[in-house]
């Protein structure tokens, strides 16, 4: 059995919205489902980069994020190198 999906609401310019239900016509989709298929490459796309920076950052032994309270917020954490 799969999760209930989420619904999403956002606001476009009548100029987008046009745009956008003339693609979706095009490409003979409904409007929501060519909005689910836009966000969800862009939010595979985005893990996905950012995946690939947490995998290089922590080769070079970049780890973690300081906090705001931390008077060396603003150098990176380095991992002692054996």
């Amino acid at each position: 059995m799969s999760l209930e999906r989420k619904d999403v609401r956002f606001k476009l310019d009548p100029d987008w919205h046009t745009a956008l239900s003339e693609l979706a016509q095009i490409a003979g989709v409904d409007i929501n489902d060519l909005c689910e298929t836009v966000i969800t490459e862009y939010i595979r796309r985005r893990v996905h980069e950012a995946n690939l920076v947490a995998e290089r950052t922590s080769r070079l032994g970049i780890s973690g994020i300081r906090r705001e309270n931390d008077p060396d917020a603003t150098q990176p954490m380095m991992r002692e190198r054996s």
